[in-house]
């Protein structure tokens, strides 16, 4: 009978408050660490585009481009880091090894990593939406970057697609 089956099913699900509760506190953390880590670039950006200001502008520009995109990099992998320990925390993995794998294979896409667990299912889920996010509001960063980058060092205004026009 379909309605027993259903009623059955329904009655083996149960709901892991633990999981949830860790589910959605590595969300709210990995928005912080994230909204941290990009105020600190951004904060910082100023800076290294005057260095980048003055002669070699192209060369300084590009140096800019590529410090920005490394501390972007760290800041991800500290977030994988981040979401590795709270699996292994959780117990969920034998090492932590194999909990940081799972962490970055499910971050960086929304491909399966190959490893099952208890609370898995859904944590790979978020885990991979939360990059997926995560490197979205990186990409803004890096493309206000590559603009500011051609505007100061190259001269070029990226909305107009011509070369700035000099200040009077």
């Amino acid at each position: 009978m379909p309605g027993s089956a259903a009623a059955g099913l329904c009655s083996t699900m149960k709901v892991d408050l633990l999981a949830i509760a860790w589910n959605l506190t590595s969300v709210v953390v990995t928005v912080v660490l994230h909204s941290v880590g990009t105020v600190l670039i951004v904060i910082e950006r100023p800076r290294l585009f005057s260095f980048a200001s003055h002669q070699r502008k192209v060369l300084r520009g590009q140096l800019v481009v590529t410090i920005i995109v490394i501390e972007l990099l760290i800041l991800h992998l500290i977030e994988i880091g981040f979401w590795g320990l709270c699996l292994s925390a959780l117990g969920l993995f034998n090492n932590l090894r194999s909990s940081l794998y799972f962490a970055g294979m499910s971050y960086t896409s929304l491909g399966y990593s190959g490893a099952v667990t208890s609370h898995g299912d859904f944590s790979e889920v978020l885990i991979a939406m939360m990059g997926l996010l995560m490197f979205g509001w990186s990409t803004g960063i890096l493309v206000t970057t590559v603009i500011r980058y051609e505007k100061v060092a190259l001269g070029w205004d990226p909305a107009s697609d011509r070369p700035l026009k000099p200040e009077s």
